[in-house]
């Protein structure tokens, strides 16, 4: 049907949904490389541990890009900076080989100082062209009353990075290393108010909350006393949208629609 007969928005956007080979039932489906992005060591597990196990389950393989140092996240005073940041990366190794990820990307920012910056976002654009990810997943920078500007920094760079990766005249520098530019299929968010997507987790509930817990310099036991209700509840909330006990809930937008498009939300 030519798109000059649709007389209603609801029409017209199912038929330009299908038109994009969009779907959104199984987006992940034909995905074989992932690069997961987080702003800190421990975001990739507590925001889709279950669904990362998964994916490595099934063969495919995950990258974590860790963007930060995480040397910030202590209220111990005996801990410096450069120790924490040492110990950090030792618990992500450890936790990350628990969920069947083998590589972990460090870029070294500064935690809590993410920069907002051309800089940092063609650092990310040069790692998604060398790993060729067929998908790419980032905390959402919109989720409300998120107060880490990290997170919303990590969303907003990953997001322009995906964007800018396919085209050549962006860091035209990669091409005389050798580095093509690259064309991400699948963007997706955790960490988001707003899933469209869901992965049952109860059967994985244990080992993600195991994987967590391995960053013990972030979840010592009186931390944990609250975290492990809290990860759990936050479970249980995107279980209870699909009927499941515990869920992840991600974001999946098509790429076009990741530019000028007022109903981007509505997907």
């Amino acid at each position: 049907m030519a798109f000059e007969e649709f007389d209603d928005f609801e029409s017209a956007l199912k038929a330009l949904i299908d038109k994009l080979d969009f779907d959104l039932e199984n987006p992940l489906n034909d995905v074989d490389k992932v690069l997961c992005i987080e702003p800190h060591p421990d975001d990739c597990v507590i925001g889709m541990g279950g669904t990362i196990r998964k994916l490595t389950e099934m063969g495919k393989e995950v990258v974590y890009l860790c963007l930060t140092d995480g040397s910030m996240g202590t209220t111990d005073e005996s801990v410096s900076a450069h120790e924490l940041a040492l110990t950090r990366r030792r618990e992500e190794e450890e936790s990350a080989k628990m969920l069947g990820v083998n590589r972990i990307i460090w870029l070294g920012y500064k935690d809590t100082e993410l920069p907002y910056t051309v800089e940092a976002r063609n650092q990310i654009i040069k790692v998604i062209r060398r790993e060729k990810p067929d998908a790419v997943l980032a905390p959402d920078p919109w989720l409300p009353y998120e107060a880490h500007p990290d997170h919303v920094t990590a969303g907003r760079l990953a997001l322009e990075a995906v964007s800018f990766s396919p085209l050549p005249n962006v860091v035209p520098s990669d091409l005389q290393l050798g580095i093509e530019p690259h064309q991400v299929d699948v963007l997706g968010f955790y960490y988001t108010a707003k899933p469209n997507y869901f992965v049952d987790i109860t059967d994985l509930m244990k080992l993600k909350l195991r994987a967590v817990r391995a960053h013990r310099s972030q979840f010592t036991d009186d931390v944990w006393e609250k975290w492990e209700p809290f990860l759990r509840t936050v479970a249980l909330y995107y279980g209870k949208k699909v009927g499941t006990k515990y869920a992840e809930g991600l974001r999946f937008i098509p790429g076009l629609f990741l530019h000028i498009t007022p109903f981007a939300e509505l997907i």
